[in-house]
């Protein structure tokens, strides 16, 4: 028996054969001769197993050209693991209570990739700067997160050519709270291949925004921005450059929540503008995450722009979201 839409499809394939049929050139067959009965009653009798191959070879044609266009994910929302390899891995302590480790950028790189995680799932209280000489300090990171082993941070940061800083890594006063840690000095292809990568998350994020500077007198800040993270992002990437709003420096609080005002992740970032554009991967599994940020610095000198993508999505089930009254 065929289905309906089966045999929708199959009068649309009768009208057209018909249509070719009586295209073609016409013979006159006499009932009265030995073999025309037979000719007449075979045509009279469609071939039902013929059609049903023809009808379902065509809605398997068109159920893989469905499902082909539905596996094809927009720009901006692919996974991009060629930014952090297996081998790329936090295997640096760094002992609690202010403890600091320093590593000299070698000649003529512009680009650096850290790693920041806790060796006991304890959390994470590290301090990241970006030192040109002894007295300027052109990049801070200050990361507080509750759980070290569920929440590391990766990070890549662009800088001048030609100033060989180096990188400073340091934990707070608690001793309890020890870090390991992983610096990355990446090849001359592999700078341009970053460099690509993080440029093209950045003008393709589906999330992007302007954060505009405020108020420093009572210590609110400028505006603030709020993103909420697809249920599936399993890891999330986060870009803050200035290149096309002023090129100037910005300074930014970043809350990575779980639920209202559940902060689980905490980055206080300060970069030097358009020569120094940031991009972070963070861990956000699960649903209810939501990406909240805003501007420190003044009214006139605060503009920046932020760009979130996913950086792993996950193919399982989307996870079930209970409604209330």
């Amino acid at each position: 028996m065929l289905k309906i839409s089966q045999l929708v499809l199959l009068a649309a394939f009768t009208t057209g054969n018909a249509l070719q049929l009586l295209a073609q050139p016409r013979f006159t067959l006499h009932a009265s001769q030995p073999y025309a009965r037979t000719h007449i009653r075979a045509a009279e009798e469609p071939d039902d197993t013929l059609e049903e191959v023809a009808v379902d070879a065509v809605l398997e044609e068109t159920a893989a050209k469905a499902a082909a266009a539905a596996m094809t994910a927009p720009a901006g929302w692919e996974d991009v693991t060629e930014l952090w390899s297996d081998d790329k891995k936090a295997d640096i302590r760094i002992e609690g209570g202010g403890t600091l480790k320093t590593f000299k950028m070698p000649e003529g790189v512009e680009r650096v990739q850290y790693k920041l995680a806790s060796p006991t799932g304890r959390p994470i209280k590290a301090k990241v700067e970006l030192w040109i000489g002894p007295i300027r300090s052109v990049h801070e990171l200050i990361y507080d997160c509750m759980d070290g082993i569920s929440f590391p941070l990766a990070a890549t940061l662009q800088f001048k050519k030609g100033v060989d800083p180096v990188l400073k890594m340091s934990t707070d006063s608690t001793y309890e709270f020890p870090l390991v840690c992983g610096v990355f000095v990446p090849s001359k292809e592999e700078e341009e291949k970053l460099g690509a990568i993080t440029k093209d998350m950045f003008y393709t994020a589906p999330l992007k925004d302007r954060v505009q500077g405020g108020s420093t007198i009572d210590g609110k800040g400028g505006a603030i921005r709020s993103f909420p993270i697809d249920d599936s992002w399993e890891k999330t990437q986060i870009m803050v450059w200035s290149k096309d709003v002023g090129k100037k420096s910005f300074k930014t609080n970043i809350e990575v929540l779980q639920g209202p005002n559940n902060a689980k992740q905490h980055i206080n970032l300060r970069c030097g503008g358009s020569t120094q554009p940031w991009h972070g991967v963070i861990d956000t599994p699960g649903p209810g995450w939501m990406i909240r940020c805003n501007s420190k610095k003044y009214l006139e000198d605060g503009l920046f722009e932020i760009a979130i993508a996913p950086y792993e999505v996950s193919s399982g089930e989307p996870a079930v979201v209970m409604g209330g009254f």
